[in-house]
């Protein structure tokens, strides 16, 4: 019997299993680093004379300073961001802290008295003070994740406009297409329905189902490579019978891939301009032909056709230049499209995309 495997994760499954421990790791690094500050200053109050062992001093300001960085977080856990309340339980939990690291450390020592003696008395000071210095250090940290969370809320706002403009910009490019391209279907179709009525009969059929797939990416707030697909198939059959022998065309997708989330207007475009730059301008006209594969969490398109070529200047046209703006809006660096002159003619177009 097989043994079954997992499935390869993607790039932002990879970055999202390995990000849930980032907050974990920088609490560990947090707490180890209160440690050696704490042993710091048991060598530093039995250097300056402070009374008792090496041994002894190391344990009162890790208990001191445990009890005030556990009841600190505690207090910075329960009471919102900003507000008089929490820096109240903050001074709070630095007294309470120092007296409980106190007893506990005199406890395991057992050098332990009144809280009131002079000893206890200087102990309960140090904790204070190095305390208040703990404090204002969670101060100054949080302070920096408020700043870096409003940088962050910024830039998702930045982006997420970015990305409403390159949304809105698509539906006016669709707008300013489809009437084109219906005007001249119809005007096709009307010559034909006297001259050949079956091949009218074909036209009126592809143009229907173009005309439902695209009324169904239209409404859709998004959609799958198969919606995308169909689209597609019914506007290369519309162009096939309007061209004729001049323009033939072939869809490989795998099946399974057909139900993977994908943005509308992406692959249209590179399709219109193989038809209308490659096999329009070329007297015996092409071939297109549109396959996807997937590998390495990589969803990899392509256009090619064996049409006129590149133009002028290959690449970088209005329409291709809007493609990767989307794909940068949308994918950021995980998502390219590439164009280039097809080494048996024509013009190649590779889009990827994460997946």
């Amino acid at each position: 019997m097989a043994t079954p495997t997992a499935e390869p994760q993607t790039g932002f499954q990879r970055r999202a299993f390995a990000g849930r421990f980032v907050p974990a790791r920088a609490n560990l690094y947090q707490f180890l680093g209160m440690l050696a500050a704490n042993g710091l200053i048991g060598l530093l109050l039995r250097v300056v004379g402070f009374g008792g062992t090496l041994g002894q001093n190391i344990v009162y300001s890790q208990c001191i300073g445990l009890c005030i960085f556990g009841l600190c977080h505690l207090a910075f856990a329960c009471s919102p961001r900003g507000s008089l309340f929490r820096w109240g339980l903050v001074l709070a939990a630095i007294l309470l802290g120092s007296a409980i690291g106190q007893l506990a450390a005199g406890l395991l020592t057992g050098t332990g008295g009144p809280l009131w003696s002079d000893h206890a008395s200087r102990a309960e000071f140090i904790g204070i003070f190095f305390g208040t210095l703990g404090a204002i250090g969670f101060y100054l940290r949080e302070r920096y994740r408020n700043l870096e969370a409003e940088l962050q809320a910024r830039e998702l706002q930045r982006t997420e406009a970015e990305r409403r403009g390159l949304e809105a910009h698509l539906k006016m490019l669709q707008a300013q297409i489809e009437p084109h391209f219906l005007f001249n279907t119809l005007a096709n179709l009307a010559g034909l329905i006297e001259a050949d009525p079956k091949l009218a009969s074909r036209l009126l059929e592809a143009l229907n189902r173009y005309l439902r797939a695209s009324l169904k990416r239209t409404r859709a707030d998004g959609g799958t490579l198969g919606d995308e697909l169909d689209l597609l198939g019914a506007y290369l059959e519309v162009f096939r019978i309007r061209l004729g022998p001049r323009l033939d065309y072939s869809l490989a997708v795998p099946e399974p891939l057909r139900g993977l989330a994908f943005p509308p207007m992406l692959l249209q475009p590179l399709v219109e301009n193989a038809v209308r730059h490659g096999i329009e301008p070329r007297v015996a006209g092409g071939r297109i032909d549109i396959a996807a594969v997937r590998r390495d969490g990589t969803l990899q398109l392509t256009v090619r056709d064996t049409g006129a070529g590149l133009a002028a200047e290959p690449g970088h046209g209005l329409g291709l230049e809007n493609i990767r703006a989307r794909v940068a809006a949308l994918f950021g660096a995980s998502g390219s499209l590439e164009i280039a002159e097809h080494a048996g003619g024509g013009v190649l177009a590779t889009l990827r995309l994460p997946a």
